[in-house]
C-alpha cells in the first residue's frame, strides 16, 4: 500500500498550469505532499517496525531477559500507526497553519527564433507556503530520523539468525535502497527546484526505483521459494505468530533446561553417594586385611618362640623349618599327591 501510495504521488508531480486550472492547483499541490508523505510512512514504516521487532526481540535477550514484554501482533500495527499518526498530525497542522498554494517564479525575457518582435517570459510553477524552509525542515527532519534509526537497526540485526523469521535481511536490504535514495534525493531536488524538467525526473525516477526495489527485494525470494518448493507460509502471520509465542518458547526451554537441571543434579546425588559407599567398603577391606595381616604375624612369632624352646630341651631332635612346615600341610590339605615342594622332594627324618 505505501509503494503503491509513493508511485501514484509521480502523477501530481507531472501536472502545471498547461493540465489544470489556477484553482486546482492547490489542490494537486497537497495531493503531492500527502501521497509522498503517507507512502513513505506506509512502506518505509512497516520495514521499520518489523526491524525494530527483530532487534527488540534477538539483540537484547541477555540484557533485558528479565525487563522484556511480549510483543504481540497489535503492538506491531501500533508501531505503524504511530508513524503514520506523527506524520498526519505534521502534515495536518501544516496544511491548516501555512496551506500549500500556486506561486510562480518568473526568469529573464527571451527573444523567439523568429523574427516576431515579441519577448517571451519564462514562468515556473512552484508549491509554496508561508514559513516553508521551516515546514520542510520538520518533515525531512522526521523523515531523515526514521531512515536513520532504520540503518542502525538493520546494521544490529545482521548477524541475528532465527527459523521464525528468514526475511529481515531482506528487510534490512530494503530500509538500506530507501535510505540511500531518500538521502540523496531530497537534497538534489531542493538544488534542482528552478529546472523542472531535471527536477521532475530525478524525484519520479528516485520513487519508481526505491519502490520496486523493494518489492523486489522483500516478495522475489517468497515467489521463488512458492514456485521452487510448493511451499507457502504467510510471513506475516508467521511474524505475528512469533511475536506473541517467542517468549513463551523462550519460557518454555527454560523450563526444560530446569528440568534437565534437576535431574541431572539427582543423579550425581546418586552417583556421590554410590562412591562414598564404595570408598567405606573399600576402607572396610583394608582394615580387614590389616587385622588379617597383624595375627598373621603374631602367630608366626607365636610358632618361632616355640621351636626355639623345644630346640633349647631336646637337641637330638630334628626340627624342620616354618616354609617346609608349611608346605607339607598345604600337601596334607589339597590331597593331590604332590611330592614337590620349591622344586624338590622333602624327607622328613626322625633321630
Amino acid at each position: 500500500v505505501g509503494c503503491a501510495l509513493a508511485q501514484a504521488a509521480v502523477f501530481p508531480l507531472g501536472l502545471d498550469g498547461l493540465h489544470i486550472s489556477k484553482d486546482l492547483f492547490p489542490f494537486v499541490c497537497q495531493a503531492r505532499l500527502w501521497l509522498l508523505g503517507l507512502g513513505f510512512s506506509l512502506g518505509y514504516g512497516s520495514m521499520f517496525t518489523k526491524i525494530w521487532w527483530v532487534h527488540t526481540v534477538f539483540t537484547k535477550k541477555e540484557e533485558k531477559k528479565e525487563r522484556r514484554k511480549t510483543l504481540e501482533p497489535w503492538k506491531l500495527y501500533a508501531t505503524v500507526g504511530l508513524v503514520v499518526g506523527l506524520d498526519f498530525v505534521i502534515l495536518a497542522i501544516w496544511q491548516i497553519v501555512n496551506p500549500l498554494k500556486r506561486t510562480t517564479e518568473e526568469f529573464t525575457k527571451e527573444e523567439p527564433k523568429s523574427d516576431i518582435d515579441v519577448l517571451i517570459l519564462p514562468k515556473l510553477e512552484h508549491c509554496s507556503s508561508e514559513k516553508m524552509n521551516t515546514w520542510l525542515g520538520i518533515f525531512y527532519g522526521f523523515k531523515g530520523l526514521l531512515l536513520l534509526l532504520g540503518i542502525f537497526l538493520a546494521y544490529e540485526t545482521k548477524g541475528v539468525s532465527t527459523e521464525k523469521i528468514n526475511d529481515h535481511r531482506a528487510v534490512g536490504m530494503a530500509i538500506y535502497n530507501v535510505a540511500v535514495l531518500c538521502l540523496i534525493t531530497a537534497p538534489v531536488t531542493m538544488i534542482l527546484s528552478s529546472q523542472q524538467d531535471a527536477a521532475f525526473a530525478f524525484a519520479s525516477l528516485a520513487i519508481v526505483f526505491s519502490s520496486y526495489i523493494t518489492l523486489v527485494v522483500l516478495f522475489v525470494p517468497k515467489m521463488r521459494r512458492l514456485i521452487t518448493r510448493g511451499e507457502w507460509q504467510s510471513e506475516q502471520q508467521d511474524t505475528m505468530k512469533t511475536g506473541s509465542s517467542t517468549n513463551n518458547n523462550e519460557e518454555e526451554k527454560s523450563r526444560m533446561m530446569e528440568k534437565e537441571n534437576r535431574e541431572l543434579e539427582k543423579i550425581i546425588a546418586e552417583k556421590e553417594e554410590r562412591v562414598s559407599e564404595l570408598q567405606h567398603q573399600l576402607k572396610e577391606r583394608q582394615q580387614l586385611r590389616s587385622r588379617r595381616r597383624s595375627s598373621n604375624c603374631a602367630a608366626d612369632n607365636h610358632f618361632n618362640n616355640s621351636a626355639s624352646a623345644s630346640a633349647a630341651t631336646g637337641p637330638n631332635l630334628y626340627q624342620p623349618s616354618l616354609p617346609l612346615v608349611r608346605c607339607l600341610v598345604a600337601e596334607q590339605a589339597d590331597k593331590l599327591g604332590r611330592n614337590n615342594c620349591d622344586g624338590s622332594r622333602v624327607h622328613l627324618l626322625y633321630k
